[in-house]
């Protein structure tokens, strides 16, 4: 192997990896809601992954066996190698392919949540530029990242896509993020609870109002100081 050679693979991978990188950061550029609902997919794995396998294999099928049929039609005819019917097949093939590289931008994007950076808030395109990375790194791993998970990325992305174009978020996942400390009603505060009015028919409401109505023999009274004891007089002297 030469030089050459070890140059122009490493060329093509590096240029297959920023395709990748490309196609995330389109997606999160043009659709961050559905970037991030594609992210909240992701949560369930199994379920998107399912979904993705039945929207995928169909059309790819659909579309390479249309481009197949036309291609040999072509050549009973002697025509021309390029035709409108050949076209329809190769984008009913790769169209779902191109939709499942964007989805999977909600894959990166769940990797960057789990590698925080303080500038995150204000950049939020960097946490899918650095969970890219890490995703097309784990694509360079002979045999499992060539055919487990790049094909799991692309049908799990197009699952993640078509299922978020619907708009709702994953309610399993909403719940399950509150559990771990989401955003939470906040709790009523007992002052505000001691200002509340109470029912007029509670015992605890006529209790108070017992101790707050004065009884009529008490208004009625005047209130008496209490006097001193009067001294006895001294008798007169006589004269």
């Amino acid at each position: 192997m030469t030089i050459a050679t070890v140059l122009t693979v490493f060329l093509v991978i590096l240029g297959v990896m920023l395709v990748f990188q490309a196609y995330w950061l389109f997606g999160t550029a043009l659709f961050p809601r559905m970037v991030g609902q594609a992210r909240d997919r992701y949560k369930t794995p199994i379920r998107t992954t399912l979904i993705g396998l039945a929207v995928i294999v169909p059309t790819f099928l659909i579309g390479f066996v249309w481009l197949g049929q036309s291609l040999v039609w072509l050549d009973q005819k002697d025509g021309d190698t390029f035709n409108i019917s050949n076209g329809i097949g190769l984008v009913i093939g790769v169209v779902p392919l191109m939709l499942g590289a964007i989805g999977s931008a909600g894959l990166c994007q769940l990797i960057g949540l789990g590698l925080p950076v303080p500038g995150d808030q204000s950049q939020n395109w960097r946490r899918v530029w650095r969970g890219g990375w890490v995703l097309n790194f784990c694509y360079l791993l002979p045999f499992a990242g060539w055919f487990v998970i790049l094909p799991w990325g692309i049908i799990s992305g197009c699952g993640a896509f078509v299922t978020s174009l619907s708009g709702r978020g994953n309610d399993r996942s909403n719940d399950r993020s509150r559990g771990r400390g989401g955003s939470r009603p906040p709790r009523k505060s007992s002052a505000s609870e001691s200002v509340a009015k109470l029912d007029d028919d509670s015992p605890r409401s006529s209790r108070l109002q017992r101790s707050q109505i004065p009884s009529g023999d008490s208004e009625n009274k005047p209130s008496q100081r209490p006097r001193r004891p009067r001294r006895p007089s001294r008798p007169k002297p006589e004269e």
